[in-house]
């Protein structure tokens, strides 16, 4: 009996999600420099510009609590600072520091070095096609969710987003 598209994209998305625990910028353990919650922080950090705790918390689905530990973690390794709204209200922000710029950009080139090895016979146009459907599947479950949608500013070359470029 063939297995229908959803089973497909079930199993296949579990596996994925495993194997992705294991590159750069998602495990210390794996030989990265960052553990996952600091990449994904700095990673929204650096694509959204100074970003509130519940700002992220509606982006990320995690509780406050969670994420004021996380965030205190990156201000005591010099990774995030935390600054008055730029925009004047009342919500303290965070925003990546030099050298958290400096760390998740080194994690996300070793991320798409390993993923570019990984493809390297597919051609192009295989890998803009995945790319284009994670992203629509990723919208998607921010629309189903009821999540503010993740920063998906200008890509760069060796970023999510470059450094310092805001989402637009």
């Amino acid at each position: 009996m063939p297995a229908d598209a959803i089973s497909i994209l079930e199993y296949e998305s579990m596996i994925f999600g495993r194997h992705l625990a294991g590159f750069p910028g998602r495990s210390r353990r794996r030989g990265g420099v960052l553990d996952q919650s600091a990449y994904t922080l700095l990673s929204l950090l650096q694509a959204g510009g100074p970003t509130s705790v519940a700002e992220l918390a509606a982006m990320t689905g995690l509780d406050a609590s969670t994420l004021t530990r996380q965030t205190a973690a990156l201000q005591r390794s010099g990774l995030a600072d935390r600054i008055p709204d730029p925009d004047g209200g009342k919500a303290r922000k965070f925003r990546v520091t030099d050298e958290g710029a400096r760390l998740v950009d080194e994690e996300r080139r070793a991320s798409r070095t390993a993923l570019d090895t990984l493809t390297a016979d597919w051609p192009e146009n295989d890998r803009a096609m995945l790319g284009a459907l994670l992203a629509r599947l990723n919208m998607a479950i921010e629309a189903h969710s009821g999540r503010s949608a993740w920063p998906r500013g200008k890509r760069g070359s060796d970023g999510g987003t470059e450094s310092g470029t805001e989402a637009g």
